[in-house]
Order: C-alpha cells, then sequence, then structure tokens
C-alpha cells in the first residue's frame, strides 16, 4: 500500500467525519430552536394569561365589593332600611362599575327594590322560593351563610348574566334577606375578546366547585381544557374558576432551513478545504509576487523629485520616499513618527492648508521649512487614500525654488523688452501717424495704404507693449490704484461715445435704471474706463455689424452690476473655465478669424479685483455673449468731470 494512498484514505476519512459531525451538530441545534420556540410562545401564553386573569378579576370582583358595601349598609341599620335612601344608593352603587346589570334587594326573599327599574319591572315583589330552578341553590346559600356567584343564569326578565348572591344576617343568627348583584355578562366577554384578539391568544373559562370537579366550559372552546394549554386558577369572591389559555400563532417551523443553511456551510467547508489544498502554492506565488510590487513601486516613489509622505489621519508620518530627506535635510529613517507640519515654515497655518487641498486637485504655495530652520516655495498636494483598510494621507510636496526663478527671470524679462520696445514703437508711431496725416506731402493711394498698414501694426505692437507691462505689473503687485467715488453712467456713456466713433456702423445701447442714473461707484476712472472699452471693443470684434450691442446698469444686492451683451456666436463651453486666464483664446490656430493677445479679460479682471469689485461671463439669453463686472456702491454724489 503506497503512501499516496494512504493519504487520500486520511482525506477520506476526515471530510467523512466532518460530514458526521455537521449531521449531529445540526440535527442538535434544530431540536434546541424547537424548544426554544416553545419556550418563546411558553411565556407569551404566561403573560398573556396573567393579563386576561387580572382583567377578569379587576372587573368582577368591584360588583362584588360593592355588594359587600350594600350588606353592611343593611347591617348598620339593623335591617331598617328606608325606601328613599335605597333609591339614592342602588344608582350609586350601579354607576361605580361598567359591568352591573342591576342590584336588586330582597327583604324575607322576596324581591323589593331593583335598580335600574326599568326592564326589570317583572322582577318586583319576586318570590325566591317560588324559583324551583334557582332556589335550591339559593336556600344552599343561605344555609351556609356565604356569598356566591352563580351563572350563567337565564333571567326572568330575559338574558342571561352572572349573579352575585348575599345572604344578610343581622346579629350573626338573624337572618334578614337576600342581596343579588346581577353582572352583564356580555360586556365582560367583549372586553376579554378584545384582550385576546391584541395578543392573539385563544381563551376558555368554566367554574369548578368546592370538591374540585369541573363544569363545561362557559366561555371558549371546552377542548382547550385537555390539550397542552396553560391552565390557571382566577380568584374571585364567591366563586372559582379555571382559565386555559393558548397561543394562536403557530410555532415557527424553522427545522428545514437550519437543515439547508447548515448543510450548505458544510458543503461549502469542505470545498474549501480542497481549494485551499490546491491554492496553497498559489499563495505562495502571490506573495511573491506582491514582493516583487512593492519592491517595483518603491524604487518608483525613490527616484521621483519630489517629496511623497504618507501619514495616518491624525499627520503622524509613516513612509516617505529618498527624495524627501535630502529636500529637507534630514537624515535618512529620521521623518516616520514625526508630525509632518514639522515641515512647514509656519505649522500653526495647518488648518488652511488642509483646507485649501481639501480637494485632492487643489494646489497649495506655502514655505517649507529645512532641517536648518532655512525655508524654501513649496507646493503641497494633499489627496486621501486607503491602505489595508484604513485611512491614509498622501502628501506630494514640490520645492518651487527653481519655478519661482524662472518666473522672475520671465517677468524681469518680459519687462526690460517692453521697456525697451516703448520708447522706439512711440516713436514709430508718432513718425507713421505724421506721414498718414500728409506731414511728408501728398502720396500716392498705393503709399497711402502701406503707411497706414504700417500705423495700424505698429499701434497694435504698442498696445500689446501696454498689456504687457500691465500683466508685469499686475504679477508682480507694483500696480497700485488711487480709488475715489466716480459717476458710472456718464463714464460708461462716454465710452460707448468713443467706441461709437471708432465703429460707426455698430449700434450700442445703454440700459440704465431711473434710480441709478446718479450712482456711483468705488473706482479709478482711467482704469474703469479701460476695462469698459476692451469689453465694448470684444462686443465690437466678436458681432456682425449691425446686430446690437447691449449695455446694462443695475443694481445686484448691495452692489452696481454693468453688463455688456453682444449678439455673435458666444463662447464655447469648453473655453469658459479658462476665459479670464492670461494668453487665453478660444482659437489659438494661425488662420485665427479675430486678433488679439489674450491678456484684456485677465488685465480687466485684475483691475476689478483691484477696486474691490468681481468680473464674470454668462451665455446671452439668446446667442452672444453677456461679460459683466461689479463695483461697490457708494452714496451718490454731483457728476464729476471725466478726463
Amino acid at each position: 500500500m503506497n503512501t499516496k494512498f494512504l493519504l487520500s484514505f486520511g482525506h477520506w476519512l476526515i471530510l467523512l467525519t466532518l460530514l458526521l459531525l455537521a449531521m449531529f451538530a445540526t440535527e442538535t441545534i434544530v431540536q434546541h430552536e424547537q424548544q426554544h420556540a416553545r419556550s418563546q410562545q411558553l411565556r407569551h401564553e404566561i403573560a398573556s394569561a396573567g393579563q386576561l386573569r387580572a382583567l377578569l378579576e379587576s372587573e368582577l370582583n368591584i360588583p362584588l365589593y360593592l355588594t359587600i358595601g350594600l350588606t353592611a349598609y343593611v347591617q348598620a341599620n339593623d335591617g331598617e332600611i328606608s325606601p328613599a335612601e335605597i333609591h339614592l344608593l342602588l344608582p350609586e352603587l350601579v354607576h361605580q362599575a361598567r359591568h352591573i346589570r342591576n342590584i336588586g334587594v330582597a327583604p324575607g326573599n322576596t324581591l323589593r327594590y331593583v335598580y335600574p327599574l326599568s326592564g326589570n319591572e317583572q322582577a318586583i315583589g319576586l318570590y325566591y322560593p317560588d324559583l324551583q330552578e334557582q332556589w335550591p341553590d339559593i336556600a344552599a346559600i343561605i344555609a351556609q351563610r356565604e356569598a356566591r356567584l352563580v351563572g350563567p343564569i337565564e333571567l326572568v326578565q330575559g338574558g342571561t348574566a352572572f349573579i352575585y348572591r348575599l345572604p344578610v344576617y343581622l346579629n350573626a343568627d338573624s337572618y334578614w334577606g337576600i342581596i343579588s348583584t346581577v353582572v352583564n355578562i356580555d360586556s365582560v366577554w367583549r372586553l376579554l375578546e378584545k384582550q385576546t384578539t391584541e395578543q392573539e391568544v385563544q381563551v376558555a373559562i368554566r367554574s369548578l366547585s368546592a370538591q374540585g370537579r369541573a363544569s363545561s366550559a362557559f366561555y371558549g372552546d371546552d377542548r382547550l381544557f385537555y390539550d397542552d394549554s396553560l391552565l390557571l386558577g382566577i380568584s374571585l369572591r364567591g366563586a372559582l374558576w379555571q382559565m386555559a389559555v393558548r397561543s394562536l400563532a403557530p410555532l415557527p417551523d424553522r427545522a428545514q432551513q437550519i437543515r439547508f443553511a447548515a448543510y450548505g456551510i458544510t458543503a461549502l467547508l469542505l470545498g474549501l478545504l480542497g481549494w485551499l489544498l490546491l491554492s496553497r502554492q498559489r499563495l505562495r506565488d502571490s506573495v511573491a509576487e506582491q514582493q516583487r510590487s512593492k519592491l517595483y513601486l518603491r524604487s518608483m516613489m525613490d527616484n521621483v523629485a519630489d517629496a511623497i509622505i504618507t501619514t495616518d489621519p491624525d499627520g503622524i508620518i509613516e513612509q516617505v520616499n529618498l527624495s524627501c530627506y535630502p529636500m529637507f535635510g534630514y537624515a535618512t529613517s529620521t521623518l516616520p513618527g514625526l508630525h509632518w507640519s514639522a515641515l512647514l515654515a509656519d505649522p500653526q497655518r495647518l488648518d488652511e492648508v488642509y483646507s485649501a487641498t481639501s480637494n485632492g486637485n487643489a494646489e497649495y504655495e506655502t514655505a517649507g521649512r529645512r532641517r536648518d530652520n532655512s525655508t524654501f516655495p513649496m507646493a503641497v498636494h494633499r489627496s486621501h487614500i486607503r491602505l489595508q483598510q484604513q485611512s491614509r494621507q498622501l502628501l506630494v510636496l514640490s520645492d518651487l525654488s527653481e519655478r519661482r526663478q524662472t518666473e522672475q527671470l520671465k517677468q524681469q524679462f518680459i519687462s526690460t523688452v517692453s521697456h525697451e520696445l516703448r520708447t522706439p514703437l512711440t516713436s514709430v508711431s508718432a513718425a507713421l501717424g505724421l506721414a498718414v496725416a500728409g506731414a511728408l506731402g501728398e502720396l500716392t493711394a498705393s503709399q497711402q495704404r502701406m503707411l497706414q498698414l504700417a500705423h495700424t501694426n505698429c499701434q497694435r505692437l504698442s498696445a500689446l507693449v501696454s498689456d504687457l507691462l500691465d500683466i508685469e505689473k499686475i504679477t508682480s503687485g507694483n500696480m497700485t490704484l488711487e480709488l475715489s467715488a466716480v459717476a458710472l453712467r456718464p463714464l460708461v456713456q462716454q465710452c460707448i461715445d468713443e467706441m461709437l466713433l471708432l465703429n460707426n456702423n455698430r449700434v450700442i445701447t445703454l440700459q440704465c435704471d431711473a434710480n441709478l442714473t446718479k450712482v456711483n461707484v468705488e473706482a479709478e476712472p482711467n482704469r474703469l474706463s479701460q476695462v469698459i472699452m476692451h469689453l465694448l471693443s470684444n462686443a465690437v470684434k466678436f458681432s456682425s455689424p449691425g446686430q446690437p450691442i447691449l449695455v446694462n446698469i443695475n443694481m445686484a444686492g448691495d452692489r452696481v452690476r454693468v453688463t455688456v451683451q453682444d449678439s455673435g456666436q458666444g463662447v464655447a463651453a469648453q473655453f469658459v473655465p479658462g476665459l479670464f486666464s492670461r494668453f487665453s483664446r478660444a482659437d489659438n490656430s494661425d488662420s485665427r478669424e479675430h486678433g488679439g493677445t489674450g491678456l484684456g479679460l485677465a488685465i480687466s479682471r485684475s483691475l476689478i479685483i483691484q477696486m474691490h469689485g468681481s468680473m464674470g461671463y454668462k451665455p446671452a439669453p439668446q446667442h452672444g455673449s453677456c461679460f459683466y463686472f461689479e463695483l461697490p456702491f457708494i452714496a451718490t454724489l454731483q457728476p464729476q468731470t471725466l478726463p
């Protein structure tokens, strides 16, 4: 017998043993579940039975105690009762218990008083010994001197009820008569039926004699007393009852579900056991591959120039790449365990960094601190990742020193070139202007066209240089504005008039609310005119002759809004996000239809922001573009003379 065969037989023996154990455990669980279900049902029956018994005892004992109280009244008066007092006392007693149908007082076994009298007139004057069926029980009650609750009894006046009879003796020996309280059995049963329906139980009630003999059930199904229903006694003064209670809810049978689940799990486990043996080598291969991937990823991170840091949710550094150490001047393996804010020049601004980088695509520029306390400009990218089912922060820190130097050199170059070009361009433009105006004498048509073309392009180049200088001032923070109160409508009208002089084939309409004709804003007049002229120039440039251009002045909250709306083609949706960026153009091709540097909107927006306002764009209601800016509203002043 070879080893392979023995090993296979051992495996089959293990599987068979597991199967037998699973079957035994399953049947044990099924039995336990059935016992548990029955115990749950029994607890429900016990709780319901206790409530129902308490209900019956409280509802039926109240009339009995009232009858005892009436007996005490008769004995206290030595049997001499006043009809007037009886007629006052009986209604009061009846109204104190909701199930009393009537109370009768029979001195000398003759029924003299009944309340209520309505419906019971036939019972007045009834002599109990004449009741052949009831008198033996009544005589026994009198002889035994005991109160007794009897019934159900067919009443002389009609109907069925329980009667509580109490013999009255004076001085313990002298028999005076009997007091009978008729209990409305129907109202009691209705109340009981309501409770059993709510509690989902079935109830039967029967009476027991003093010798323990049981009668047939006078309420409910008599068969409940002969199965596994819960039995309990009901304590009433003058009667001994027994109640059977059984739950109406069937016992939940979950044996099939338990067997199905248990055998299914067993089959699954047995299958998993075989699968584990087969996948053992695969697991080893996977671990090896994971180690290779980890080393590969680590190699990639270590060869990135930026610092890559992972932290726990509290910001404690867990891992960094090798580039992080020389960037901040730390020795290898010294950063894990520190809070990453130690790498910031101002750790107190950590909340500001978190707020600015809450969007994973956002970049926040701040200052970093090296180990020797020197600082450098730094960009922070922050995102959240999950490693091993736990949340982590991923920080990418970039040294901006070289970028800042490059930008500074670029700005210096632009500033130098712009200043160097401005003076000769001004001279060339002036000379060309004089030549076009005829200062050199009469020119031929060809010469006039060539000089006009050169003059126009020289002016465009001068405008470009001015824009570059403005951008350089804005970027470097050297542009300062002297703000004052400016009458807005005359300034806008002056810009429109100037634009119409240059473009006499255009229609530009100004609309202004009546209460805004003398509105003033806080601005610098020359720069505000520059913004308005640029928006009007764009509207003219991108509209065909004859298409209307609408300029509107209205209030937007606590600010004044100026809107310039044209009827051109509008701005493509994909270009809107970069509309106010420098050198941004919808058409950057060499064959573009309209000229321009792409600096005008960027300059205009920067100027409006420095005037404490805002600038934006929205599509026109029909077609075209709608640019607007808003400025702070100030108190109305007399219109000032515009420059």
